[in-house]
This record gives structure tokens, sequence and C-alpha cells, in this order.
């Protein structure tokens, strides 16, 4: 195939996956790989879905392995989930049957659950290792902390942290070992998409930045350091705390990965009054996050 024929197949697919003209360097970038046979037509497709930009503007999309043949020559890394929860019944099952098809093992933080919570989690192989405490005070760094030592004793390739609300979405396997193996080996922290679920259970709600978001969430363990920890945070109860380290080397520049998650802590007026009140109480005085009340009238915050 010539190459104003691969001009056009590259052009087709910027117009048709992203709604413009293709810039020079990606031009010349995808003629290159096109032109040396690396991928092909439908890889090509693929490729540009997994783009950043892609994947801001498409939450809902599916995707699909690129390059299949090397995923069944790598061996599947180590990946160990960290969950800190309380009181997670209405979900957490959902959320451990996904995660244990991803993670090899799981560790679990539990902050004094009164239902089934821990019930459930002990039903699963993949929980290797679970942290049960009561009547302590809210403290988000203290409990990541205890979770992080939990989950790099077992000597992962890489950490994943996650909530009892939040759903892997179904297939995502391959797609997670080929951002980490092959699409980004170098990456030190991936991002994945939280997205959120409202009043039905596959119901995406896409219309702020508070529904759609990415978050950094899987962290790489090699060459990281050795002091790696949660620090404090400015909130009450350290509130807030991200889901990985803050001293990660790579924090500050991550890769989107296509992971993508269903987020359920908004799920109905229940949940949503539940979630608004106690955080009110903890922080009162908050106005770095709507003073939370895009959890309680999300339609001032729409569009």
């Amino acid at each position: 195939m010539n190459t104003e024929n691969l001009k056009n197949i590259v052009t087709n697919c910027y117009h048709d996956l992203l709604n413009r003209e293709p810039d020079k360097s990606g031009l010349e970038y995808y003629l290159s790989i096109l032109k040396n046979n690396k991928i092909n037509v439908p890889q090509l497709s693929e490729l540009i879905k997994s783009s950043p930009e892609f994947l801001e503007s498409h939450p809902e999309s599916i995707p699909n392995p690129i390059f299949p043949e090397k995923l069944e020559s790598i061996p599947d890394p180590k990946i160990v989930a960290m969950y800190r929860i309380k009181n997670e019944e209405r979900w957490i099952e959902k959320s451990l049957k996904i995660t244990s098809e991803i993670c090899q093992e799981i560790v679990i933080l539990d902050d004094g659950s009164t239902d089934d919570t821990l019930k459930i989690c002990k039903k699963f192989p993949s929980v290797v290792d679970i942290h049960s405490q009561t009547n302590l005070p809210f403290d988000e760094t203290r409990d990541k902390n205890i979770l992080l030592k939990m989950a790099t004793k077992l000597n992962p390739d890489f950490l994943l942290g996650i909530d009892g609300d939040e759903i892997i979405m179904p297939g995502m396997k391959q797609i997670l070992k080929e951002d980490l193996e092959v699409l980004h080996p170098k990456a030190n922290v991936c991002q994945i998409q939280l997205l959120e679920v409202r009043e039905k259970p596959n119901q995406i709600r896409i219309n702020d930045s508070t529904t759609s978001s990415f978050f950094s969430t899987i962290l790489r363990l090699k060459n990281q350091p050795n002091n790696l920890h949660f620090e404090e945070m400015k909130f009450p109860g350290n509130m807030h705390c991200p889901r990985i380290p803050q001293n990660t080397i790579g924090l500050d520049s991550p890769v989107k990965s296509r992971l993508k998650c269903l987020h359920y802590t908004h799920y109905d007026e229940q949940a949503r009054n539940e979630k608004y009140h106690f955080l009110k109480k903890l922080d009162p005085n908050n106005t770095d996050f709507y003073n939370y009340e895009h959890i309680i009238h999300p339609e001032k915050f729409s569009g």
C-alpha cells in the first residue's frame, strides 16, 4: 500500500475517533509503524483508542487488546489489590469477584464493619490478609500505611488501590496486562477511569468532571523508594488520602490506562445522603470539594 493510501487511512481514523485532522507528529508516527508492518489497520484504530485524548472524550467505550499475540508470551504480572473498607456488603462481593480476576492477591483493612462485609471477604481465596480494627479515630493515612505494609510484604510487581464500592468492568485482565507490559512498560504510575453509576446498576452518568475522572491507582514497585509511605493530609482524619503514596516515583507523570471501574458511592438517594452527612460531619468547613454539595445536588455541577 502506498504512502498516500496509508495517509488516508490514518486521517480517516482521526476523523472517526477523534473528530479532527491528524497532527503532524501523530500522522508521522502512525505512518511509520504502518509502513514497517508493525501494526495493521484494526490495530491502528485500537491504538488511537488507547490515547489519552480518546479515553477522556469516550468514557463509555469498551477497549480491546491490540497485540493479543504478544500477550501470550508474557507472564502475568503479580498485582496485589489494597482495599480499605467499612460496611460495604452491598457491593464488596461483586467488587472482589472482578478484582480477583486481575489481582493474584488482595489485602483488606476493615475499619469496624458491623454488617456482613468481613464474612463476604473471607469467602475469597484471593483475599490473603485482613486487618480488622474497631473504635479507632478516623485516619485514612494511618490505615493506608498499614495496607501498604501488608501488600508490599507479598512482593508484588504492582499495587492497585481500590474501594469497596468500586467494580472493575469485566474483561479487563488482558487490557491491563497489555497497558502495563506492552504499551507502557516503563510507566511507574497508571491511572484508571472511574465512571459514576447512579440509579441503575449499569447506568453511567457522564455529565461533568465529578462523574468521570482518572485517578492514579496502579503503582509499579520496581525502582520505588524504600521509604514508600502515605503522608498526612490537610483534612480532618487525613481524609482524601490518595490511592498510592505521595512519594511514589512517577506520580507526577502518570499514564492513562484503559482500565475502567464503575463507582457506586453515589448510586441512589440513600447512599448519597449517607455519604454527604458523613463527610460534612467530619469536615464541615471544606471548600476544596464543592463543600460536598455535588453529592446531593449534582444538577448544579452538570454541563
